[in-house]
């Protein structure tokens, strides 16, 4: 514990605004660009949010839409040619309807499928467990999208801001050559 803690101490310590004589500019431009990242990723909460309740709310008009309007029925094939199915409906009534997925399978086939209202195939009803997985997956999916385009905006500052500091250095390190030559016993 002690160790996280003392990691925080030295990064706010070494981004914090402050007067000291030592500090460069480049240091002072690091320090604003950690808290506009820092920023960036705090005001993404509210967007990934927004698009993840509406995820939710999507994932649940499907949920009530779905057993409502359509049917698990037992299929069996009649014809192969054209993919005519025949099944029954809830009250036993017979029903007979074109079939796509199914037509290389020979006669007298049994399926299981979703069938709409217009006896069309179609897919399964959306249950809550999808629904909350997709609003999960969305959530992590967008927010680790915002910090990791933050984390490389964070990486090109820094390269930037490295290179005027070790042009810097390097020029720092010329009049420092310079003042030892003039000084230098012969």
């Amino acid at each position: 514990m002690a160790a996280k803690t003392g990691w925080v101490r030295r990064c706010v310590r070494l981004y914090r605004p402050d007067r000291n004589p030592l500090r460069r500019r480049s240091d002072r431009w690091e320090a604003l660009v950690v808290a506009f990242a820092i920023g960036l990723v705090l005001l993404s909460v509210w967007p990934v949010t927004l698009v993840s309740d509406a995820v939710y709310r999507n994932g649940l008009r499907e949920e009530a839409a779905g057993p409502k309007s359509r049917q698990f029925v037992v299929v069996t094939l009649v014809e192969t040619a054209t993919g005519v199915q025949q099944w029954q409906r809830q009250d036993g009534t017979p029903v007979t309807g074109h079939v796509t997925p199914f037509t290389e399978l020979p006669v007298g086939t049994i399926q299981r499928v979703w069938v709409d209202n217009r006896n069309q195939v179609t897919i399964r009803p959306r249950e809550h467990v999808e629904t909350v997985l997709s609003t999960v997956v969305s959530a992590i999916g967008l927010e680790l999208s915002v910090i990791i385009l933050v984390f490389l905006g964070y990486r090109a500052a820094r390269f930037s801001l490295d290179r005027g500091r070790y042009a810097e250095w390097t020029a720092a390190w010329a009049v420092a050559e310079e003042r030892w030559r003039r000084h230098r016993p012969t």
